[in-house]
């Protein structure tokens, strides 16, 4: 978990703002207490999470969520993504306006009026397109030659096996990219609430496209050399090194978002 509390001492609210991460495990339980979600495990102390700390929940596997703590999460602005056991984005949940979103909502009312446009997702597509061969380039030139489908654009850079294959085996990146697809998954829910994006916005775009999952896509460029160097430093002895334990890979992940969302 990204953030930590110690009991009822746990409703301070000063302090910087943090993920929390929930994987499943028997009887974990989530509810609201007041303005903090509260955790529940068995034979362990409750555990109280501020929602005025939280930047973003990832809820993985099988978590035991009380309408009222999703709600308290939607009012505070707080977006839940949802991923399935393996680490697969299942779903997201969306509320009201986040601490620190854009007031003048620049992102959502130039969105909107760009699709709104003739060719509006054509333009989109291109967009994205642009993104990722400025990304690959970029990439390229720090590390050199990076293989890639030529024929394909448009993919998350963490589909780009072809890159890992000399440090990781095939069930080992399969595992890898799941979970980093989920992880980025919640920073794109987070940044794009942080934008005005809330769940009336969402319904108001009329247009139905991934754009969360495109976001996370693209920010996914910036963590291929982090987890290369991790692997490759695997490969050759480092045992901390091990991206196939999820607290790692977590770790790693929350070290390189700054520069993710930078």
């Amino acid at each position: 978990m990204g953030v930590e509390a110690d009991g009822r001492a746990a409703r301070c609210l000063s302090g910087p703002r943090k993920p929390l991460y929930l994987r499943g495990e028997t009887a974990l339980q989530v509810t609201l207490d007041g303005p903090a979600l509260a955790v529940r495990r068995p034979e362990k102390a409750l555990v109280l999470y501020p929602l005025v700390r939280l930047v973003r929940v990832i809820s993985q596997g099988p978590v035991d969520w009380r309408c009222e703590a999703l709600l308290g999460c939607a009012g505070a602005g707080v977006p839940v993504v949802f991923l399935r056991g393996d680490g697969a984005v299942r779903a997201y949940l969306f509320g009201g306006r986040a601490l620190g979103c854009d007031p003048r909502d620049s992102l959502y009312t130039r969105l909107r009026a760009r699709l709104a446009r003739p060719g509006g997702m054509a333009s989109y597509r291109a967009w994205r397109d642009t993104m990722t061969h400025v990304a690959l380039r970029a990439l390229q030139n720090r590390l050199g030659e990076v293989p890639t489908d030529k024929g394909r654009v448009g993919g998350s850079a963490l589909e780009y096996a072809a890159f890992w294959c000399r440090v990781a085996g095939a069930d080992e990146r399969d595992l890898i990219q799941r979970q980093l697809r989920g992880l980025l998954a919640g920073l794109s829910a987070q940044l794009l609430a942080e934008a005005g994006l809330d769940a009336p916005r969402w319904c108001k775009l009329e247009v139905a496209f991934d754009l969360n999952g495109d976001l996370a896509a693209l920010l996914g460029w910036a963590l291929v050399e982090p987890v290369f160097s991790a692997l490759r430093d695997r490969a050759a002895g480092d045992p901390v090194s091990d991206l196939g334990d999820q607290r790692r890979l977590i770790a790693l992940f929350e070290r390189h978002a700054g520069s993710c969302s930078a």
